[in-house]
């Protein structure tokens, strides 16, 4: 019966041709998309693969040595070689903090296999192609009920689809991702599969202390799980509703929705499979960014809440409880026994289990009121681990450990900044600076992270950024406002949606998703203090 089962599904049902078209499909998408690098190593992929063949792997002492002796050599330089080493100069500061978890590498190819956790819309589309016709067609032909009237169409019949539905899901499954993989390790290489997962710095604070392979394995046994899972349910859904259209609907809901409801982090955690589908986020532990409270006090916004060894654990063994529960409701219908009361039990557990991860929210950390004088000395700014000063001659900007005294140039920037620093501002996770070109050029604004010195724009003004409500009114600036703009930013703070900054005489405020802009003081040369204090301006 096995054997006929098989047959029925790729065969008669067309299910190989439309396997290999999918697979085929994906590869040509997995190609198009390309993989996870930067505008700077794509320019210079050569020199910047030239680098990661010399140091890879575990910092030692000699790599130390050559890499401090050819920054120094090339931080001389302007040209793109210097962008390409201080790219890598950026990783091994990252792999010196831990030099037994983290390792120099080229990050590019297991970026993009262990970072993203969309929807493969691919994959589940060739799930519902080879699961819903299994029970449905039989029902919508009425085989169903001659089938259940043998001798072995009950149970046993049940139990070969379901046995042979979720083999078929896994086995397509594992070909989707050896498609992803070879694609990814063509393009651009997947080396350094044991090195520690932590080598790869979104990662950072993950609580797997395992290698890079073994994530990967993980990943992959999550997602098959989850195809097995989706099968199991689809089979329920067949066997409940009897229609093609109603059950391919109800596969795609429970695929997709929990993508689009809540916080990144439910899904993981719901009883569904769209998270084993996913796979990569149990890994990915703690994600947060900088943010602010109501009253204006800096804070770490924790974006992803982040899952244990043991909490996934104990998830793997519910989810499990789950489709062994599933499988057997499935079979229970199937034959046309009385519907029993388990499900009651599955949303008790279901809701205990829910109760036990309910940090599905962005959590806040505690933090001091901040303020800010916007009339002191803008050229050098600290946090608790540097201090971080402005050379207005060499036009750079260097942090100094306070531990441990070492000196880092921050301005590795990728981008070809135009004009001169003219001030700098610096809070607990970064370090911000504008540059300014010629008059009516607007000005710019860098950010630079104090914990892996990358560096991002943040912010340009200029005729470009005149207009409000996201371009539905636009206005031409006065001269007066000409000529109160002409002079350099001499002093600002960013609290986030807003920038505060001082240029000529005047203290302004810029709305930074829209660029509306006001004047918040028009002469600040008439003022003894100003400070910002808690998301407010305070001058006398």
């Amino acid at each position: 019966m096995l054997q006929v089962e098989i047959k029925k599904i790729v065969f008669h049902q067309k299910w190989l041709l439309l396997l290999l078209l999918s697979l085929a499909f994906y590869a040509v998408l997995c190609t198009v998309g390309g993989y996870d690098s930067s505008y700077v190593i794509d320019r210079n992929e050569d020199t910047y693969q030239a680098y990661i063949n010399r140091w890879q792997g575990k910092v030692t002492e000699e790599k130390s040595k050559e890499m401090e002796s050819e920054y120094e050599e090339v931080i001389q330089n302007n040209d793109a070689k210097k962008n390409v080493f201080l790219t890598v100069y950026n990783q091994y500061y990252y792999a010196k903090e831990d030099t037994t978890h983290r390792y120099i590498m080229d990050e590019r190819g297991w970026n993009t296999l262990l970072t993203h956790d969309g929807v493969n819309a691919i994959l589940i589309l060739c799930l519902l192609a080879l699961c819903v016709p299994v029970f449905c067609g039989e029902y919508q032909c009425g085989m169903a009920q001659i089938l259940r009237s043998c001798r072995n169409g009950r149970t046993t019949l049940a139990g070969i689809k379901l046995f042979t539905m979720i083999t078929l899901a896994i086995g397509t499954t594992m070909l989707f991702q050896l498609i992803q993989f070879s694609v990814v390790a063509l393009s651009v290489g997947v080396d350094g599969v044991s090195y520690p997962l932590q080598s790869l710095s979104f990662f950072e604070n993950s609580p797997y202390f395992i290698s890079i392979g073994q994530a990967y394995v993980i990943v992959i046994i999550c997602r098959c799980l989850g195809a097995a899972w989706l099968a199991v349910l689809i089979a329920l859904f067949s066997v409940l509703f009897q229609q093609t259209i109603l059950t391919t609907f109800s596969g795609i809901a429970i695929s997709v929705l929990p993508h689009l409801i809540g916080s990144s982090f439910l899904k993981y955690i719901l009883p569904l499979p769209a998270g084993l589908l996913a796979g990569t986020g149990y890994l990915w532990g703690k994600l947060t960014e900088v943010g602010y409270d109501e009253e204006w006090n800096l804070i770490d916004i924790v974006t992803f809440q982040g899952i244990s060894p043991v909490q996934l654990g104990v998830l793997l063994m519910f989810f499990l409880f789950i489709i062994c529960l599933l499988l057997w409701l499935c079979c229970r219908s199937y034959v046309g026994r009385k519907k029993i009361k388990p499900v009651r039990s599955l949303f008790v557990l279901s809701a205990f289990f829910l109760s036990m991860f309910s940090l599905t929210g962005c959590s806040q950390s505690e933090s001091n009121e901040f303020s800010y004088n916007l009339l002191g000395d803008t050229s050098q700014g600290e946090n608790s681990n540097y201090t971080v000063e402005l050379d207005m001659v060499e036009n750079t900007i260097t942090a100094t450990n306070k531990v441990t005294g070492k000196t880092i140039l921050l301005t590795r920037d990728p981008f070809d900044q135009y004009g001169s620093i003219s001030s700098i501002y610096v809070d607990e996770n970064a370090c911000y600076y504008t540059t300014q070109g010629n008059v009516g050029d607007g000005f710019e604004i860098y950010k630079i992270n104090l914990k892996n010195f990358s560096t991002q724009m943040y912010f340009r003004s200029g005729s470009d950024n005149t207009a409000t409500f996201w371009g539905l009114l636009e206005r031409e600036q006065t001269v007066d406002e000409l000529l109160s703009d002409e002079g350099s930013i001499t002093s600002f703070v960013v609290d986030g949606n807003n920038i505060y900054y001082i240029q000529g005489e005047r203290l302004y405020k810029i709305f930074r998703p829209t660029s509306y802009e006001t004047v918040v003081v028009s002469d600040t040369t008439q003022v003894q203090s100003l400070e910002y204090k808690n998301g407010r301006i305070i001058y006398k």
